[in-house]
C-alpha cells in the first residue's frame, strides 16, 4: 500500500514538503485555493519585466546544499 499525503497551499512550504514527500514516494495532492502556484512568491508579467503581485520577496542564503536544492526548479 502506498502512502499519500494533501498538502494545503502552493507556497514555498506547501511546495518544498511535497517535493520532498514526492523525492522519497509518496503520492502528494497538492491544494490551492488561489488560480495560480506559489503564494505570495507570485510574479505577474507586466511592462515587459516580472512584478511581485503580492509585495516584494527576497531569499538569501549562503547555505549551499539550500541553493543547490532551488536550482533544481528554477
Amino acid at each position: 500500500m502506498s502512502k499519500k499525503i494533501a498538502i494545503i497551499g502552493a507556497g514555498i512550504t506547501g511546495s518544498v514538503i511535497a517535493r520532498c514527500a514526492a523525492d522519497i514516494g509518496i503520492n502528494v495532492d497538492i491544494f490551492e485555493k488561489r488560480n495560480h502556484l506559489a503564494g505570495n512568491c507570485y510574479d505577474i508579467e507586466e511592462f515587459n519585466s516580472f512584478t511581485h503581485k503580492y509585495g516584494p520577496h527576497l531569499f538569501h542564503t549562503g547555505n549551499k546544499k539550500v541553493v543547490d536544492f532551488i536550482k533544481r526548479f528554477s
